[in-house]
């Protein structure tokens, strides 16, 4: 068991840093999700200045040797709220197996979105929305934008340029620091801007995240399991968290 608390605070740490001073479960700024491997759920997110994108980053292994760049999906919106929020990640411990840290919050309501946050990326290998209305785009919903010019911050145009912070010397041939939008002409990576989202049953696996408003988590828990007992494992069985 002191081997798998010390895995389990180690997994904690590589996950969620910089959550702030106050020992309640409303942070700010901000929370940040790194070291990939991580799964999560939630019934319900409904986020306003939504957007998803394609972005690229480095991989941990290749972050340090300049090496190879992956695609992933870059979620941004300016204000959300989740009815339940899951936050996992599985890890070997030698001759003890699997063992699971995990993070949940909500008020066992389905009824009810009682989690909310402010300004936040997300970088995702998955995302699934598992019952109807699965994805549902409203306002104004458009499709085609660059990445770097899709509009997560709420106001007026000039909009800033390059919200979702897609990496510039990757594609520095195409961005141009411009007032109202990341590339020239909208060239680069297509995404979906929309006034409002709605995903139903949502799950995936992220790879990391940063929250710079404020987030605040009811009734938040950290458990220590054994096994997979992943977000992403409940959910694909049916069971979300509320």
């Amino acid at each position: 068991m002191i081997a798998a608390t010390t895995v389990g605070l180690g997994l904690l740490t590589g996950m969620v840093a910089a959550m702030g001073s106050s020992a309640s479960a409303a942070f700010s700024p901000t929370l940040t999700i790194n070291n990939g491997g991580s799964t999560f759920s939630s019934t319900n997110i409904q986020a306003a200045d939504a957007a998803f994108g394609t972005s690229l980053v480095k991989t941990q292994a290749a972050a340090s040797s300049g090496g190879d760049w992956t695609p992933v999906l870059r979620a941004g919106f300016a204000t959300a709220t989740m009815n339940g929020f899951c936050l996992s990640r599985v890890e070997e411990v030698g001759a003890l197996g699997s063992y699971t840290i995990k993070l949940t919050a909500g008020d066992d309501d389905p009824a009810t979105n009682e989690i909310s946050a402010q300004m936040a990326v997300f970088d995702i290998t998955q995302l699934r929305a598992a019952s109807a209305p699965r994805v549902n785009l409203q306002g104004t919903a458009q499709i085609g934008l660059a990445t770097t010019d899709l509009t997560t911050n709420p106001g007026t145009a000039p909009y800033a340029a390059n919200p979702m912070g897609v990496p510039q010397v990757f594609d520095s041939n195409w961005y141009q620091s411009s007032g109202n939008g990341g590339h020239n002409n909208g060239q680069g990576f297509t995404g979906i801007d929309a006034t409002v989202a709605d995903l139903n049953a949502v799950y995936g696996d992220v790879r990391q995240a940063q929250i710079e408003g404020k987030v605040t988590l009811p009734n938040l828990e950290i458990q220590l399991l054994p096994g997979d007992r992943s977000c992403k494992a409940a959910a694909q069985a049916g069971t979300f968290p509320n």
